[in-house]
C-alpha cells in the first residue's frame, strides 16, 4: 500500500473486510483509529490526510490479520463490556455481549450480594462490573488459566477495583473457606462433539478449556447442582449461563433432581441463556 489518504485507506479496508464480516465499516474505522491513535471524529474530519509509511504498514497488517479470521478484539487489544473498556490478549476467552445480561438480571431482581464466587475469570469482566455497579463488594474470582488471572488483575487495577481477589484455581479441586451469597459463572458448556462445528474465529483463537468440558457440556452444572447447597449461605443463589435451547431441558432436570427452584432468562436474541437457582 503506497502513500494514501485516510479516506482511501477506509475504502480499501472495507473492500477487504466486506466478505469477512457484516460489520466491516465499523471494524475498518476501529482498526484505522488504533493505527493513527485518534478518535472517529478526528478520523472522519481528516479524510484527505496522508498516512505515513509506518501507519500504512501497520494498517495493512491489521487488515491482513482480520482477513485471516483473527478476532477484532485481539487486534484492537481491547473490548467494551457493559460500557467499560477492558484489555484483551490472546489465549483468553473473549467475553460476548450476551454475557452482559448477567448484570441486568442482578439489577432487575435487586440481587445485591456481599460474598461472591465467580468461576472463569477470563478478562475479569463480570466481577469487575459487579464491583463498579455496586452489586457486590467481596468477590473471589477463579480461573485455571494463568494468563486470565494476570489480565483480570490488570483490568481491575486500571478500572480502580479493590474488592476482588483473582485466584488461579480449579473449581473441582478447590477447598472453600466460607459460604457465598452468590455463585456466578459462564462455564465451558459446548459438548466436545460440537467443537468442530464452531466458527473458525472461535475455534482458532478461544482457549479450548473455556469452550468445552471435554465431555457433554454439562459437567459444571452437575457439580454446582451437587455442591451448591453446601456452598451457599442462607438465602444465597446461583446464576449461570448455558448453551441455549438445546441444553435447556437437561439443565432444568439436573437442578430439579437436587430440589432447586429455578428461573430462566433469555439473552439479547430471545434465546433461553441464563438460569437463576435458589433452594
Amino acid at each position: 500500500m503506497s502513500s494514501i489518504t485516510i479516506n482511501r485507506a477506509l475504502s480499501i479496508g472495507q473492500q477487504a473486510l466486506q466478505p469477512i464480516t457484516t460489520n466491516y465499516k465499523n471494524e475498518v474505522l476501529w482498526l484505522l483509529q488504533k493505527c493513527l491513535n485518534i478518535n472517529s471524529s478526528q478520523l472522519l474530519l481528516n479524510g484527505t490526510k496522508l498516512l505515513n509509511k509506518l501507519e500504512n504498514e501497520k494498517f495493512n497488517q491489521f487488515i491482513k490479520r482480520r482477513c485471516n479470521k483473527e478476532p477484532l478484539q485481539h487486534i484492537l487489544e481491547s473490548i467494551e463490556f457493559y460500557g467499560y473498556q477492558f484489555d484483551i490478549i490472546q489465549n483468553i476467552f473473549i467475553p460476548r455481549p450476551e454475557t452482559e445480561v448477567f448484570v441486568d438480571i442482578l439489577k432487575k431482581e435487586s440481587l445485591t450480594q456481599n460474598k461472591v464466587l465467580e468461576i472463569g475469570s477470563g478478562a475479569g469482566c463480570i466481577p469487575i462490573i459487579l464491583e463498579l455497579e455496586q452489586l457486590a463488594d467481596n468477590i473471589l474470582s477463579i480461573d485455571i488459566n494463568t494468563d486470565a488471572i494476570k489480565l483480570s488483575k490488570k483490568n481491575a487495577k486500571q478500572l480502580g477495583c479493590t474488592n476482588i481477589e483473582f485466584l488461579e484455581n480449579d473449581i473441582f479441586q478447590m477447598r472453600h473457606q466460607s459460604k457465598y451469597d452468590l455463585i456466578i459463572s459462564n462455564p465451558p458448556y459446548i459438548p466436545l462433539s460440537d467443537i468442530q462445528t464452531l466458527e473458525t474465529e472461535v475455534l482458532l483463537y478461544d482457549p479450548l478449556s473455556a469452550l468445552t468440558d471435554y465431555e457433554d457440556g454439562l459437567t459444571f452444572y452437575r457439580y454446582f447442582a451437587k455442591h451448591g447447597k453446601s456452598l451457599l449461605a442462607p438465602k444465597g443463589f446461583m446464576l449461570f449461563e448455558f448453551g441455549g435451547r438445546q441444553q435447556l431441558n437437561n439443565i432444568i432436570q439436573i437442578f430439579m433432581e437436587k430440589g432447586y427452584k429455578y428461573e430462566i432468562f433469555n439473552d439479547l436474541n430471545g434465546e433461553p441463556r441464563f438460569i437463576l437457582l435458589k433452594f
